[in-house]
């Protein structure tokens, strides 16, 4: 089994970086919370170059900026915990997009690649350039390792931005890095669980000697003063000395330095839906800024989509408001898509029409992915409309309008002439349309133009029947009149009915269906004969 490691270095910065690109270039740091005596939890290259620091205060690293860079050069933004979320969870769609199952874990996924070979003739570094080009595509910088071991490759994603280990060299591989390479790279999770759990039991703690269980950073001091720099240099004691002294935590590192490290791989299969979201630093009230916002964050969620062949089949939208509650919608789609101006219409059309009752501090959408329909061309037919475009025009409609009022009318089974439904519309398949039936011989006959509904109708009744009608429009004789056709049903219903159906010819030169509701004695204009 092959295993490849993504890692994401500084994954909070890179996730506002990856909400706001125009500051890549940018000295950047990132604080923990906004203000001026906020801490500095992280900074790029530039920012680092220019006397930045780790646990500085932000106006101390404005301070120490200015006197490289001049004023407000410096970019200090704030930590949000729905970026970095959507971070992580697009770096695990990257994942997804090579393999059915990932691990998560934090800043870091693991999943299979040995089916990938065959995509991949050029070999195993290929793979990790094409991994670390879709990562790039999400807004994401990662470093990327394969090996045969989950532990190794965690390191080799730590030592280097594409590190490739052929199984059998894993000693060779990691004998020349760093000891705090390895311990950087991180621990099992069940020593951390180990850890936390003897941390809350408030447990004595023994001595070095006697197997206390000791953090990385007091390992690194403790390698210091034993003169071990390198990962050879540790695999080079002996693993039964090791244990006895440093315990567990001490055991494993031994064990991944001497590239025999074990842990369980343990992937899952990618959620049912994909959400992404992010923070406001100041309240929106206005649709166009709101809008604008939007924006980036469909342009991100269909990125991760795109990254993994599906489209948005439907979505939902969670606005956080000022100074409390959420304002939750659920927007349907005809068909699935990737087109993000469809969305955003449809979010603007659904703003316009129920405006949020607060300001906006935060924007969450939650879309449910899909496969995109195909369309196959026909060779003797016309083309018919791309399912994209035709499921954006059928989403408008239905924003406008009302979903139930868009569709094709289908015929149901009652006595009502008017009856009529809608059902969703859904053009046949090109190839599966049968060849037309020849044309039937030219019938002479009338046509219905039905109103919908039937307008409300006064009629002067005589003893052989309508002698005059008088509606909105219509005001005109009965020249002749045939009727009455009895209709009546749904006895057994709430929506009984019985009517006396009149067809009439009018002075006015038209011939007119009309009837009269026996319940109730009203009259009404159905259409008129054309």
């Amino acid at each position: 089994m092959r295993i490849a490691c993504v890692y994401v270095p500084d994954l909070a910065l890179q996730a506002i970086l990856r909400r706001d690109p125009e500051h890549r270039q940018d000295p950047v740091a990132l604080c923990e919370a906004p203000g001026e005596r906020a801490r500095i939890i992280a900074c790029n290259e530039a920012a680092r170059r220019a006397g930045v620091r780790i646990d500085l205060l932000a106006s101390q690293a404005r301070s120490v900026a200015s006197g490289h860079l001049g004023a407000d050069r410096l970019r200090v933004l704030v930590a949000h915990e729905a970026d970095t979320a959507a971070a992580a969870a697009a770096l695990a769609d990257v994942g997804f997009g090579f393999a059915p199952r990932v691990q998560r874990a934090g800043e870091r996924i693991y999943f299979e690649i040995g089916e990938l070979t065959q995509i991949y003739p050029q070999g195993e570094t290929a793979i990790a350039q094409a991994i670390a080009v879709q990562a790039a595509r999400l807004g994401l910088e990662v470093r990327v390792g394969i090996a045969g071991r989950l532990p190794i490759a965690r390191a080799a994603a730590q030592a280097s931005e594409i590190a490739v280990v052929p199984s059998g060299s894993e000693r060779s591989f990691l004998e020349p890095l760093p000891i705090a390479t390895l311990l950087v790279s991180g621990l099992p999770s069940i020593l951390l669980r180990e850890r936390s759990a003897a941390t809350r039991s408030k447990r004595p703690a023994r001595d070095t000697a006697a197997g206390k269980e000791m953090s990385p950073a007091e390992l690194a001091d403790l390698f210091v003063r034993w003169g071990l720099d390198t990962a050879g240099a540790l695999a080079a004691l002996p693993a039964t000395e090791i244990a006895l002294r440093l315990g567990r935590t001490g055991s494993y590192l031994h064990a991944l330095a001497s590239g025999v490290a074990e842990e369980p791989f343990s992937p899952e299969l990618p959620p049912d839906a994909l959400e992404e979201g992010t923070e406001i630093d100041y309240p929106i009230a206005e649709l166009e800024p709101l809008a604008f916002l939007l924006r980036g964050v469909f342009d991100r969620a269909l990125g991760r989509l795109t990254c993994r062949g599906l489209a948005c089949a439907g979505f939902g939208l969670r606005l956080k408001l000022d100074p409390r509650g959420y304002d939750v919608r659920d927007i349907a789609l005809s068909a699935p898509t990737r087109e993000v101006g469809t969305l955003l219409d449809l979010v603007r059309l659904d703003l316009a029409r129920r405006p949020p009752p607060e300001p906006i501090i935060g924007i969450s959408i939650l879309l449910l992915p899909a496969r995109v329909r195909g369309s196959q061309m026909d060779l003797f037919r016309p083309a018919g409309p791309a399912p994209e475009k035709l499921a954006a025009t059928l989403s408008r409609l239905e924003s406008l309008v009302g979903s139930e009022n868009v569709g094709s009318p289908a015929l149901v089974d009652d006595f009502r002439e008017e009856k009529v439904t809608m059902r969703p519309f859904a053009p046949p398949a090109a190839h599966l349309l049968p060849d037309p039936p020849p044309a039937p011989p030219p019938e002479i006959g009338l046509g219905f133009r039905r109103f919908r509904p039937p307008r409300p109708l006064e009629v002067l009744m005589d003893r052989d029947g309508p002698s005059a009608l008088r509606a909105q429009d219509v005001t005109a004789r009965v020249l002749v009149a045939a009727g009455p056709y009895r209709a009546s049903g749904g006895w057994w219903t709430e929506e009984s009915f019985s009517r006396d159906y009149w067809d009439v010819h009018a002075s006015d030169g038209a011939v007119y269906r009309m009837h009269q509701d026996r319940a109730s004695g009203t009259w009404f204009l159905d259409g008129y004969y054309d």
